[in-house]
């Protein structure tokens, strides 16, 4: 049975009862047919469609700093009637005007859990705690525009003959006006800005913007509906008592059960199931009351306590098959609403309304800039001013609707759809060329030990991830000798991974002060051992304490602006590979694998990798050749420490921190120096040989002759065999291990030849993947050095 309805202004087929899925697979003449005629096979087919062209242009144009929505409005666009619609089998074969409001239904629900869950990771505490800065530009960037928008086109609404004109203008100068959180946020993801200055500031600014900006509309939907002004206060009364519902009675419940988990878990499944029902009964109510019933999930989504274990369980659930397949669908549904041709085609009013969001643009971006520069410098204002005129997926969402409930025509539907799609373009694509943050990373200044004067205070930056890491830590800087003259300032980095959050959180835990956190859980272990290993070394060691909760692909950022801010002389970060106590591996992270490659690759200064096999005190004692004849190692070290060199700017900050731990008299040094006959030829040439033997030679044995915990070792090795079988030999008989990245080695030296081809750890060097090769016997702790990558 066939019925026709009639669906804006146009009329449609439907079959009567609807084929869901093909039926006739058997019969190869009607294959075809039955697939795009069942409404769940071809529903299938466009999902699969819309996932496959929008992941493919992304990887195209990633490359080039377009974020992935721009893919996916491309998508839409190309399968829509600019393109691909025009041909008669995609209009009324694979894109049928029956099967539009199936895929628009899939979309719905793709924006519902993105809209939700950016709700979720939002921190609305953040509003009351921002500072006088977040706060000015977050409503001045959003009030301004808005006003001197309306203020330029007073004329146009005291000439419009109609009241939908009048909405119209002053809707779309609002929407012009409005910098929203969910689209900041995944611009700045997109370009790897979270952790940056100016991204929480955008963050932080937008998220002040966009309550405003909800709470607007709101208001705005509750007295446009052509109601009566009696049941428009009502519907606005019942949505405010819901409001009131979701903060005092659910926000406590969740609060309850957040208390009820044990630190670490994860919330029941069960109340993660009743929460997605009740946002989902939410959604219902506002759009019965006839308000925007994504406001509806939006708000339900700012009452759940962000981060872990509620938030971030709500985002594990939600983040792979609904937004991750379902969100593109709604941009591409969106997108094929419109017909990009008709913009050049004749219109009414098209340079009004294309003067209308340059124009708004403009007035936005020079309030923000001077908004901003009173606080920063102008390329940063400059950036800042863009980012917060980012338009996407909501103003999209916006204009869409208008066009659903005719408020909007498809000629200047399709005029906003171009300029959304041209400002998610090039936004990105100029932030990424202004705004690098690693310039700010570069070394122009000399931030390693090797520069520092004998006596002087070592400015240590410490990163913590794991429990374990701790114990690790401390063990090393144990070693160190630290005096009132020569005392260590530690600075210590808690890094957590950003889950349920959106805005990444930085935590100064300071003594007799509140935290900037309301959770200060977050880091109570950490906090509470170091701050007793600062009492229990009073007057040599200082310590400050810090937790970065962000996204582990950008924790770096955190790292590299606390190195700089207390100026550091070295960073410590932990190795990904953990041994027991037995020495077998115990477990692998390699996100903390990936996170140092990227401190060394960028740090401010120089770095250590901090590895630990073990726990035992020597047991055994490497043959000592004395320095001379009088003097003798002391025989009652508490800690032995083998320094091994070969040559080079890391092997000679691994010397220059050595000789610092060297300055405990119950610290016996060894220094193992590696020597071969080419690099003795070579240091008769000069170059930078000579200033190796210099800072070995001449700097140990004349600085450290009268220290009898000190002793020098000169082996002559061949090739990289015999240097893996000495270091195999004394690799059990030492406490601690300090040796050279030796990164900027581009020649292979004759003592390590061969062995780079076998190298498990790039990131260890050489002679530090050898340490931690499970082919060899140690349980000492291993700290690689890589010296400050200084330029020039």
């Amino acid at each position: 049975m066939e019925f026709e309805s009639t669906w804006k202004n146009e009329t449609v087929c439907y079959t009567l009862p609807p084929l869901i899925n093909a039926e006739n697979f058997g019969d190869e003449i009607s294959i075809v047919e039955d697939v795009f005629s069942a409404s769940l096979s071809l529903l299938n087919i466009q999902i699969f469609l819309i996932y496959v062209i929008s992941n493919s242009l992304n990887k195209i144009l990633k490359r080039f700093s377009i974020p992935s929505f721009v893919s996916q409005l491309l998508t839409g666009i190309i399968l829509g009637p600019t393109f691909l619609r025009k041909n008669d089998f995609v209009k009324n074969q694979l894109f049928p005007r029956h099967s539009h409001e199936a895929l628009d239904v899939v979309g719905m629900i793709g924006y519902f859990t993105f809209m939700f869950l950016s709700a979720v990771k939002m921190d609305v505490a953040m509003v009351i705690r921002s500072g006088k800065k977040v706060m000015t530009i977050g409503l001045a960037s959003t009030i301004i525009p808005f006003a001197v928008g309306l203020l330029f086109q007073r004329q146009q609404i005291a000439e419009a003959d109609d009241k939908l004109t009048v909405n119209s203008i002053v809707g779309i100068t609002s929407i012009q006006s409005l910098t929203t959180f969910p689209v900041v946020s995944q611009v700045l993801e997109e370009l790897k800005l979270t952790n940056s200055e100016i991204g929480r500031l955008a963050l932080s600014s937008s998220l002040v913007s966009g309550l405003l900006g909800a709470l607007i509309d709101l208001v705005g939907k509750a007295f446009s509906m052509h109601l009566e002004v009696a049941k428009r206060l009502r519907n606005l009364l019942v949505a405010s008592l819901s409001i009131a519902v979701a903060v005092f009675v659910f926000r406590p419940a969740m609060v309850w059960v957040v208390k009820r988990t044990p630190q670490g878990g994860s919330v029941k499944a069960a109340y993660v199931f009743v929460t997605l029902a009740v946002a989902t009964s939410y959604v219902i109510l506002f759009d019965e009351l006839r308000l925007a019933f994504i406001v509806g999930a939006f708000i339900f989504g700012l009452i759940v306590p962000p981060g872990p274990p509620f938030g971030s369980s709500l985002v594990e659930t939600l983040e792979t098959v609904p937004q991750a397949l379902f969100f593109p669908v709604f941009v591409a549904t969106t997108a094929m609403k419109a017909d990009l041709t008709t913009v050049f085609g004749p219109f009414d009013n098209r340079g009004f309304f294309t003067a209308l969001i340059y124009w708004s643009a403009i007035e936005k971006f020079i309030a923000c800039l001077l908004l901003a520069l009173p606080w920063m410098p102008l390329l940063d204002s400059v950036v800042l001013s863009l980012v917060l005129n980012s338009k996407g997926v909501v103003e999209a969402s916006i204009h869409a609707y208008q066009r659903d409930t005719q408020m909007m025509g498809l000629q200047l539907y399709s005029l906003f759809l171009l300029s959304i799609l041209v400002n998610a373009t090039v936004i990105p694509v100029l932030v990424s060329i202004l705004y690098e943050p690693s310039r700010r990373y570069a070394g122009y200044h000399s931030r390693n030990i090797f520069a520092l004067r004998p006596v002087s205070e070592l400015r240590v930056l410490a990163c913590v991830h794991k429990p374990h890491h701790v114990a690790s830590t401390m063990k090393l800087l144990d070693t160190l000798c630290r005096t009132e003259e020569s005392a260590v300032a530690l600075y210590v980095i808690h890094l957590l991974e950003q889950i349920g959050h959106a805005t990444p959180i930085f935590i100064t835990h300071q003594k007799q002060k509140k935290s900037e956190s309301s959770d200060s859980s977050y880091s109570h272990d950490v906090v509470v051992a170091f701050d007793q290993y600062e009492r229990n070394n009073m007057g040599c060691t200082s310590a400050q304490i810090f937790t970065s909760i962000s996204h582990a692909k950008f924790m770096q950022e955190d790292v590299f602006t606390l190195a700089l801010d207390k100026l550091t002389s070295i960073i410590l970060v932990p190795f990904h590979r953990k041994w027991g106590i037995d020495g077998r591996i115990e477990s692998e992270d390699n996100v903390l694998r990936a996170l140092n490659y990227r401190i060394l690759d960028t740090a401010p200064c120089s770095v250590g990798i901090l590895y630990d096999r073990g726990s035992r005190k020597a047991t055994a004692a490497i043959e000592v050749v004395p320095l001379d004849s009088e003097t003798a190692p002391s025989e009652s070290a508490s800690c032995s420490i083998c320094a091994i060199y070969l040559g080079g700017r890391d092997d000679r900050e691994a010397i220059s921190l050595a000789k610092r731990m060297a300055n405990d008299p119950s610290v016996h040094l060894t220094i193992l120096h590696l020597v071969s006959q080419q690099k003795l030829a070579a240091a008769a040439a000069g170059g930078e040989a000579v200033l190796d033997d210099e800072v070995v030679l001449n700097g140990v044995l004349r600085e450290m002759s009268n220290f009898l915990n000190v002793q020098c070792l000169e082996r002559v090795v061949r090739d990289g065999t015999e240097t893996a079988s000495l270091i195999a030999a004394v690799a059990d008989q030492y406490d601690v291990f300090v040796v050279g990245r030796r990164w900027h080695v581009e020649v292979e030296s004759p003592q390590t030849a061969g062995l780079a081809d076998w190298s498990e750890f790039p990131e260890l060097g050489v002679i530090g993947d050898l340490l931690a090769s499970k082919d060899v016997r140690t349980r000492g702790s291993v700290l690689v050095v890589q010296q400050q990558r200084q330029r020039k």
